[in-house]
């Protein structure tokens, strides 16, 4: 079987799992009025808004402590008596350390990992100084208590209010290419300054990402507002995708946050 087809019987599988379990939590709902899941991705956090938006029996809520959340937890309420409180199933911590001292968002999530923290039970995470993560309410005293550094870099972590969180920047530095084609690996070759054939392996190992999806196959169209990331190399927009060159080729707006 090809690796490509190996990999959609996966993803499939996932993609039922999820939503058998995200339809228990629904059922749950009945009963105790609330109920919610662990951080899901943007893309799970979309299957479910897609799966049960239209339901009548619950009302579905998608919440990461913010606005603009990229990890988001799916909150089903009962219609008719159901509440939530978000500080009953999540918490926010303020990341603190030495300003001569540099930390990547992988420093955080590292430490976190190596704490034994699943990645489910993790919202969003900021690096900055001070910096702030979103975690599950249960697991929040263990990192009060023991995250005390990533790396040789010393944190102090403080929990705060959710209207606390410092406000995150949203502006994008700017570049344009040019692409033979607007397929993604295509796309992804310029976005993260590879040749084609690097691109085109990164793809093919999982490496890339489209819109917080895995796509094994160069061929899939990128277009205007999509989300490029590649292990390693970050997170690219799509601002503009376009009108040709006076060599026949597309042109591309790419957008990162600075």
């Amino acid at each position: 079987m090809h690796p490509a087809e190996k990999f959609a019987i996966l993803k499939s599988m996932e993609h039922e799992i999820l939503l058998s379990h995200l339809d228990d939590l629904a059922r749950r709902t009945q009963k105790t009025g609330a109920a919610y899941s662990r951080f899901l991705t943007p893309a799970e956090a979309a299957a479910a808004a897609q799966t049960f938006q239209n339901r009548r029996d619950v009302t579905l809520l998608l919440d990461g402590g913010f606005e603009g959340a990229e990890r988001q937890m799916a909150v089903f309420l009962q219609p008719d008596w159901g509440s939530f409180e978000r500080e009953e199933a999540m918490t926010a911590l303020r990341l603190t350390y030495r300003k001569q001292d540099a930390l990547s968002h992988r420093d955080i999530l590292g430490a976190l990992m190596a704490l034994g923290i699943k990645r489910e039970l993790l919202g969003d995470i900021e690096a900055g100084n001070p910096g702030f993560l979103i975690c599950t309410a249960q697991i929040a005293p263990y990192l009060l208590q023991n995250l005390d550094k990533a790396g040789r870099v010393g944190l102090k972590l403080t929990q705060i209010g959710f209207d606390e969180l410092p406000a995150r920047g949203i502006e994008l530095e700017e570049w344009k290419d040019t692409v033979a084609s607007l397929r993604l690996d295509a796309v992804a070759a310029a976005a993260f300054r590879l040749s084609r054939s690097e691109a085109v392996r990164a793809v093919e190992t999982g490496l890339v990402q489209l819109n917080h999806e895995e796509v094994l196959s160069g061929v899939k169209a990128v277009r205007k507002g999509d989300l490029l990331s590649m292990r390693g190399k970050g997170r690219v927009h799509v601002v503009e995708a376009g009108g040709e060159s006076r060599k026949g080729r597309i042109w591309v707006t790419f957008g990162k946050y600075v």
